[in-house]
């Protein structure tokens, strides 16, 4: 369903507001001051750093999937399509009401309103990957980078599972991907970080299952900006990680 030129959804975590842009028929979700998600008019991204977490899920043969995070549920939605049994988790009601009414969210996608760092530490069930791709703006929660976090995910995970984190990265200077690769590994999972170029960009943080992953490609093409993503795709790269002060948490 499309929604007016833009419209507002209340929510007790922020104001949502979408923009719908008729020349090229693309929605796009924004919520305080980030945009949590941009599509295409068949439910398909137009942000590189969903089709990268998608490339990896994919590469993974992954079954079964549990994302933290909602937003418009685009890339739940991708991952379901692809044959994947996903739950998503988000402490935001609103969210999966508009992703399901405007974003084409499908049914058989499991969504529980709550706490994610709660649902991870009380769920029973294992999953084969576990994306978290959670924001406040374009801030990560601080429960998402503690050593209960870190814990939590890695319990969630089955033997092999592979933990994807996005990251938003605001300087050139700005650590917070090498911080969360090292929570990781100091829970005892191997840990690589895809990082893109520029100052202001996306990373993903990769714990778990990591030998033998590729640098994602684009495999399912929007309607529209589909050179831009492979380009900002194929600019990714593989880099070490970097020493960083562990905070007490």
């Amino acid at each position: 369903m499309k929604p007016p030129v833009t419209t507002r959804h209340s929510s007790d975590h922020g104001m949502i507001r979408l923009r719908y842009r008729k020349r090229t028929n693309t929605l796009v979700y924004e919520q305080k001051g980030g945009n949590q998600s941009a599509v295409d008019e068949r439910g398909v991204s137009l942000d590189s750093h969903a089709h990268a977490l998608y490339g990896f899920v994919m590469q993974s043969a992954a079954k079964r999937v549990l994302m933290i995070g909602c937003g418009g549920g685009t890339l739940g939605t991708m991952l379901s399509r692809a044959g994947c049994m996903v739950s998503v988790v988000d402490i935001d009601k609103a969210s999966f009401v508009v992703a399901k009414r405007y974003f084409g969210l499908p049914r058989d996608v499991k969504c529980h309103v709550g706490d994610g760092l709660m649902f991870m530490q009380k769920t029973r069930r294992k999953f084969d990957v576990v994306i978290v791709d959670a924001f406040v703006g374009e801030k990560i929660p601080d429960q998402f980078t503690g050593a209960s976090f870190f814990a939590a995910a890695h319990r969630c995970l089955r033997s092999n599972g592979l933990v994807l984190m996005n990251v938003c990265l605001h300087k050139k200077s700005d650590r917070m991907s090498d911080k969360l690769a090292a929570g990781f590994k100091q829970t005892g999972l191997s840990v690589r970080l895809l990082d893109s170029p520029g100052a202001e960009r996306n990373a993903v943080v990769l714990a778990g299952n990591v030998k033998g992953l590729r640098a994602p490609r684009l495999l399912v093409e929007p309607a529209v900006d589909a050179s831009r993503i492979s380009a900002e795709l194929g600019e990714m790269r593989f880099r070490r990680r970097q020493a960083v002060k562990q905070e007490r948490v």
